[in-house]
């Protein structure tokens, strides 16, 4: 008998339970240290001298919120009884009340009214008590009513900062929040008075500290208002002198001035500010900040690692992608998913379409027609049995060969069944019938699957334009705002009025200025002045998006400016039919299109005169719409190949040949089926891109040949059709390279012409064929 050996196991669910035990116990011992620790600091925060308001209502609203947190009500007493000439018993009968009545009323930790309303009945009953013990006298009362009120209300503010200190995951900040929190703060430092670690104030330290810190969060407005809020309660609380609202708001306010300097910039600020302020109370006989107070709040803001001071820039400001979430914003959202959702359906639909295409050709075979030929003509045959059953596949046989003899010479005297077919003549005449019958069905369903193709295609273009058009709603623009600043400065420097500018980036790179300005009616200042002026700001080229001005009904004008592209094109075109009677078969088409890109194209029809004219232009017209529309240039390639097998029974193709040139870099894609050669001239050097391909409308699937290459100034790009070519003798492509290397020519359009006199001479004015001949002329722009 075989042993197992089984091997030791351990409850890995109740191990990670215990270890999640311990790690949640550690985390409550460490958040009821941290809470205790604030309770001690707040517990110790007075006003009017013997006023503890503050404890109480942190520890109502702590105990409302985390009722196992009970024990930081030791912190806070603590804190009282650190205080000389306080009447600590009181506040431990009120701490006392408020945990029982929580306790008693099981208040929830949306109850604040409820919380609110205990801490203020518990502490005004606790001091009438004491009132009426002492001789109830009005001013006390008056005193109790105040104390109780600024607990009940701290209460409501306390929530605020609680629920924020007890987060860590928090990544958006409330307005109320962070106003909680610095009043949390300003309390705390409050609390620190009078409590000294050799010869630094803690109390002082920490709000000069505080300062620094919420200068750098949030600069001039956040240094000024956390100062001002520091300063204020201190004043309230008779700690400090009047005079320092305005020091410490005052140190806020320069020390955020000078946020761009870094810390050491916010750091001198502040001295700066301490010193005027110190000149200008007592002209420097006493320092009103203990220089020992700044230099350790420096040294501590100055250590504390830049990256722990990003995070904490990031929690107080929040997400600003979320922060600045507008109505445009969130409608541009909505639009965006609704269009990608059109998307997804064509895609579907030109699925769908594609897998009806694939059945409808196993739809039917040539077994159906033996099949339909054998009921009409031998099911009342008396030799039916022996033919189609004993003899099956002799007969199979001899019906494929009968098929193919009719396709073939159309002897079929040779066939078998000639002789041994008792009806001969009559299943003869059957097959020519089903059999031409059977091809037209054929030809149809190949045209139906054509014609399926194009819809399939069709779809999944539409669906490739919706998304396209989605990415380009839910494209994110970027305001530059320092740069508008920047823009509006220098253009004032130079005298040029604008009324104002926004910068943006439209993505890629791509800023996009926009100037409003009162309308010159006419005068120009655009191109003389504006333009040049933001282009040398830039320091780039920059031109109009719209040639034509943009003026509201209170003459104010508005001027869209672009990044200006590198590279300039001009086009030249020589065209000769070959009968000078008859219209020509070929086609041309140049265009600029979006994203600084130039397409010229040049289709030639099969043939010449009317026919061969009705295919390029159909070809060159397709091209230009689908093109336009933002079709893929595959996609459309493929779709005019199909249509244009489906225009006529006949056959009908024509040749395709198509640049496209980036003005921004200079790279230039040549899409070539079927045409005859490309030639880019570089100087002396002519570079020959030949096509292999098929012209398009021939095959169901087309071949295009595709290259790419990189232009340079000054570079001419020559398209041809074959009529030109064919003028040469031997080796055409060679021949036409030579010739172009001897041309010394600038302009594209002298250039067309000067091929064509060429080619001319060379077939003694007789062309074989239309010519037509297509130069592009590029060069970079100068600044």
């Amino acid at each position: 008998m075989q042993s197992a050996d089984i091997l030791p196991y351990s409850r890995i669910g109740r191990k990670e339970s215990n270890e999640k035990l311990q790690k949640d116990n550690v985390k409550f011992i460490f958040n009821a240290l941290i809470f205790a620790l604030i309770g001690f600091v707040i517990g110790r925060a007075q006003i009017m001298d013997n006023l503890i308001p503050f404890g109480v209502a942190y520890f109502a609203s702590l105990l409302m919120q985390k009722r196992k947190y009970f024990l930081s009500g030791i912190g806070v007493y603590l804190g009282v009884l650190s205080l000389p000439g306080i009447n600590s018993i009181k506040y431990l009968i009120v701490l006392v009340l408020i945990l029982a009545f929580e306790h008693l009323l099981k208040v929830k930790s949306k109850n604040i009214f409820k919380v609110a309303l205990i801490t203020f009945f518990s502490l005004l009953l606790v001091d009438l008590i004491y009132s009426k013990a002492y001789g109830f006298l009005l001013f006390d009362v008056m005193t109790s009513i105040y104390e109780s009120v600024i607990a009940m209300l701290m209460v409501f503010i306390f929530n605020q900062a609680i629920l924020l200190l007890g987060s860590s995951n928090r990544k958006v900040i409330s307005n109320e929040e962070i106003i909680s929190l610095c009043i949390l703060l300003s309390i705390f430092i409050l609390g620190l008075d009078n409590i000294k670690v050799w010869r630094f104030n803690l109390n002082s330290s920490f709000g000069i500290l505080t300062i620094l810190m919420s200068s750098y969060i949030g600069g001039v407005g956040t240094g000024a208002s956390v100062g001002t809020t520091i300063g204020l309660i201190g004043s309230l609380a008779l700690t400090n002198t009047p005079t320092s609202v305005g020091l410490y708001g005052f140190t806020g306010l320069l020390s955020g001035s000078m946020k761009k300097l870094g810390r050491l910039g916010i750091t001198l600020g502040f001295f700066t500010a301490a010193a005027i302020m110190t000149f200008y109370v007592n002209a420097f006989a006493n320092m009103i900040i203990s220089p020992y107070d700044f230099a350790l709040a420096s040294l501590v803001f100055l250590s504390v690692p830049k990256k722990r001071l990003d995070h904490l820039v990031s929690i107080v400001k929040g997400d600003k992608n979320l922060l600045q979430r507008n109505y445009s914003v969130k409608l541009k959202e909505v639009v965006t998913d609704k269009l990608k959702e059109y998307a997804e359906v064509f895609d579907e639909l030109g699925k769908s379409f594609k897998k009806a295409n694939e059945k409808i050709l196993d739809h039917k075979d040539i077994s159906y027609l033996f099949e339909e030929i054998a009921n009409k003509t031998c099911t009342d045959c008396a030799m039916y049995k022996m033919c189609w059953d004993k003899d099956f596949y002799f007969t199979y046989k001899s019906m494929f060969d009968l098929v193919e003899s009719l396709e073939g010479t159309g002897n079929v005297e040779s066939n078998k069944l000639y002789k041994k077919c008792i009806r001969f003549p009559e299943l003869l005449n059957c097959t020519r019938h089903n059999l031409m019958i059977y091809k037209i069905n054929m030809q149809w369903r190949e045209r139906l699957k054509d014609a399926k193709n194009i819809v399939s295609n069709q779809l999944k273009g539409i669906s490739s334009v919706i998304s396209n058009m989605a990415d380009d709603i839910s494209m994110d623009i970027t305001f530059k705002d320092d740069l508008e600043q920047y823009l509006l400065v220098e253009l004032d420097k130079r005298g040029i009025p604008v009324d104002d500018a926004i910068v943006y980036d439209a993505g890629d790179g791509n800023v996009v200025i926009k100037i409003y300005k009162k309308a010159c009616y006419a005068a120009k200042e655009c191109e003389k002045k504006i333009i040049p002026a933001v282009s040398e700001i830039m320091g780039e080229k920059y031109e109009r998006k719209n040639t034509l001005c943009s003026i509201n009904n209170k003459g104010r004008c508005s001027l869209t400016l672009t990044r200006a592209e590198s590279y300039q094109v001009s086009t030249g075109i020589s065209k000769i039919s070959k009968s000078a009677n008859k219209i020509s078969g070929d086609t041309y088409s140049f265009m600029e299109l979006e994203g600084g890109k130039y397409m010229a194209a040049l289709s030639d029809g099969m043939g010449f005169g009317l026919r061969a004219a009705s295919e390029s232009s159909t070809t060159i017209s397709l091209l230009e719409r689908f093109i336009e529309a933002g079709f893929d240039k595959g996609l459309v390639v493929q779709t005019i190949n199909s249509i244009l097998a489906l225009r006529s029974a006949e056959e009908m193709f024509s040749t395709v040949d198509i640049s496209f040139i980036d003005l921004f870099t200079g790279d230039a894609e040549f899409i070539k089926i079927g045409a005859s050669a490309t030639f880019i001239k570089s100087g002396k050097d002519v570079d020959v891109i030949e096509s292999s391909s098929l012209p398009i409308g021939i095959l169901e699937d087309v071949d295009a040949d595709i290259h790419d290459r990189k232009l340079k100034d000054g570079d001419f790009v020559i398209l041809t059709t074959d009529g030109v070519l064919d003028c040469f003798d031997g080796n055409k492509e060679e021949s036409m390279a030579r010739f172009l290397r001897n041309l010394d020519l600038k302009d594209p359009q002298d250039m067309a012409e000067a091929i064509m006199k060429k080619c001319l001479e060379l077939c003694e004015n007789k062309p074989k064929d239309d010519m037509t001949v297509l130069t592009v002329k590029v060069w970079k722009k100068r600044l």
